[in-house]
C-alpha cells in the first residue's frame, strides 16, 4: 500500500478521519489519533478548547462556613447547629451540581460546627460536674 501524497512512498497507516493511506511524513498524531494534513484541521477544530469551564459560588457554602466561625465567638450554642444544617445543605447542592464551588468551605464548617458545639456539651457538663460538688 502506497501513500496517498507520495506514490512511491509506502503508506504505514491510515488517517483516522478519511481512512486513505499514508505514510509517516503526512501523519500527525493529535489526542492519540493519526490524521492526514486536510483532516488534522477539522480534528483541531472539532477538539474542545483546554480551557477550565467557569464555576460558580456555592453562596450556601460561604454562609455555612461564616456562621461556624461566628459560633467560635458568640451564640456557638446556636448558631453551631444552624452551621451544620446549613452545611449539610450546601454538600446536597454541591453533590448536584459539579460546576459549584465550595467542598472545602463545607467541609471546614462542618468540622468548626462539630468542635464548637462539642466544647458547649462538655462546658454545660463540667459546669453541672462543679454545681454538684
Amino acid at each position: 500500500m502506497k501513500c496517498k501524497n507520495h506514490a512511491n512512498v509506502d503508506a504505514v497507516d491510515r488517517c483516522s478521519a478519511c481512512a486513505e493511506p499514508f505514510c509517516p511524513d503526512c501523519l500527525v498524531e493529535i489526542h492519540g489519533q493519526k490524521y492526514c494534513g486536510s483532516c488534522k484541521v477539522v480534528a483541531v477544530k472539532g477538539q474542545p478548547v483546554a480551557e477550565e469551564e467557569p464555576s460558580i459560588k456555592c453562596p450556601e457554602a460561604n454562609e455555612a462556613l461564616q456562621m461556624a466561625i461566628l459560633s467560635i465567638f458568640c451564640f456557638g450554642i446556636f448558631l453551631a447547629p444552624f452551621a451544620l444544617v446549613k452545611a449539610q445543605k450546601a454538600k446536597k447542592i454541591i453533590a448536584a451540581n459539579p460546576k459549584l464551588l465550595g467542598a472545602g468551605k463545607v467541609t471546614a464548617a462542618t468540622v468548626i460546627g462539630w468542635i464548637v458545639l462539642g466544647l458547649w456539651i462538655l462546658g454545660a457538663i463540667m459546669k453541672g460536674v462543679q454545681a454538684s460538688k
